[in-house]
């Protein structure tokens, strides 16, 4: 981790807010170069991966770079701002989480923490020109009285599925191609350099 600021720019900031000025050198964490529009607009320039129990940012770094300098492309490739909370966490970890979120596992789900309704359930459809064709589930989030009156299929996600839903998402990550890890980190020291 203690790269991944190593390519952002210091500044001079005045931490006291104080006359006269009395600067501290800090790392300027605001700006965060957008990388997404121009190398992963690009399909052919990344890996999608999904995060396992065992990896860490730096892990995959250095499995798939070769070095865990390139930690701060992983995360910035995939806006992750804060490694500790955008990062997937695992098994006891993510109980904790539960249980100091909302007192315990059994309160979790428990608890509501919306309504949906399905406006278009998964369905598997025959075309001449396409063969199988598989439609995805959609639902709307709805307030309670909307969801008691309608006549559409509902279901009610407790606050558990809710953590563990958003924890899954973020097992969804892309690793740029390693072709081009090098390119960028040169460009970005003569960026920030």
């Amino acid at each position: 981790m203690s790269d991944f600021f190593s390519n952002y720019p210091i500044i001079n900031y005045n931490i006291e807010k104080v006359k006269p000025l009395k600067t501290t050198k800090i790392v300027n964490i605001l700006n965060r170069p957008q990388i997404k529009s121009k190398v992963l607009g690009n399909i052919n320039s990344y890996y999608p991966y999904n995060v396992q129990e065992q990896d860490r940012p730096d892990t995959i770094a250095y499995d798939y770079y070769g070095s865990v300098s390139y930690t701060w492309m992983i995360l910035l490739a995939n806006d992750i701002i804060d490694p500790y909370y955008d990062w997937p966490i695992f098994n006891k970890e993510f109980e904790a989480y539960i249980i100091n979120k909302y007192g315990s596992l059994q309160e979790a789900r428990d608890k509501i923490h919306h309504y949906e309704l399905v406006t278009r359930e998964e369905t598997r459809i025959y075309t001449e020109t396409e063969g199988y064709k598989r439609l995805l589930e959609k639902t709307v989030s709805v307030d309670k009285d909307t969801y008691d009156v309608s006549s559409l299929t509902k279901r009610t996600i407790n606050c558990y599925d809710y953590e563990l839903i958003e924890n899954e998402k973020k097992r969804n990550i892309v690793l740029i191609d390693n072709a081009y890890a090098k390119q960028i980190q040169e460009e970005f020291r003569v960026i920030f350099g």
